[in-house]
């Protein structure tokens, strides 16, 4: 009689059955684990362009709400189209914050010359960058005293301005948006001219005075010329020279040059033609 065989010890190791389940269970840990890498690798892109797109605005609107707290002057007042001057201690600084389309321009110049005639066009002796993209018309703009626009600029009080700049990459769509108002503070004597400004010549008759045609765009009604002592001894407006005769004696010139709004500054002026 042959004695009965051994049981054979089942084999060690998964079934195929088995395996498959385990890749399976394995595909589906690594798939969430790379999706969870890419949702988190996106959310940080949007947040850095974000927190770009935000310094961007702060650093515009913290410069623009401080030259307007500041002495300075509206130029243009439009829902679109910002334009003020700052005088400085060496003449004058202007500032255009503008949008055309969806972009958002600044662009600035020291001399007293009008910037371009549309919004993106920089102007003789102005400086013009990009600072950002605007996700939509009428995000970005500005009011005056509560209106959209202004017809006498340079007789705002206050300025309220929205920066909204787009901060969308391939995979999100993010903006950063700003809003501050400014108060302008202004004062008689604070329209950004200065003593260069008046040019002096002279002829056989005695000083001819001229004040700059390039200050045409701080919209300039009149100068009046007097002697220190408040005598009138001439009036004229941008461009124009105008004669005076002084005794010889006299030797500064007070040039008083008055805005449409009635905005005025007087600036002293040295005249020496013997």
């Amino acid at each position: 009689m042959t004695p009965p065989r051994p049981r054979r010890r089942d084999d060690d190791g998964l079934t195929l059955v088995e395996l498959l389940i385990a890749m399976s269970l394995s595909t589906i840990v690594l798939l969430a684990t790379f999706q969870s890498f890419d949702v988190f690798s996106s959310e940080t892109t949007k947040q850095t362009r974000q927190t770009g797109a935000n310094d961007t605005a702060r650093a515009t609107m913290d410069r623009v709400v401080d030259d307007l707290r500041g002495a300075s002057t509206i130029r243009t007042a439009a829902a679109n189209d910002l334009v003020y001057s700052v005088a400085t201690a060496t003449g004058s600084r202007s500032v255009r914050l503008c949008v055309t389309g969806t972009t958002l321009y600044q662009s600035s110049s020291t001399t007293t010359t009008t910037p371009g005639s549309a919004c993106g066009v920089a102007g003789t002796g102005w400086t013009q960058g990009v600072v950002g993209t605007v996700p939509a018309a009428g995000t970005t703009g500005f009011t005056y005293d509560g209106a959209a626009s202004s017809a006498t600029p340079a007789a705002v009080k206050s300025v309220g301005i929205t920066l909204n700049i787009d901060a969308t990459s391939a995979k999100s769509v993010a903006t950063s948006t700003l809003r501050a108002s400014a108060t302008v503070r202004r004062t008689a004597g604070q329209l950004p001219i200065s003593d260069g400004d008046v040019k002096v010549d002279c002829n056989s008759t005695g000083p001819l005075l001229t004040l700059g045609a390039g200050l045409s765009g701080l919209n300039v009604a009149s100068v009046t010329y007097a002697s220190t002592g408040g005598v009138t001894l001439g009036t004229g407006v941008t461009g124009t020279p105008v004669q005076l005769t002084i005794p010889k004696a006299v030797t500064t010139i007070l040039a008083t040059i008055t805005d449409t709004a009635g905005i005025t500054t007087t600036i002293p002026k040295t005249v020496e033609c013997n």
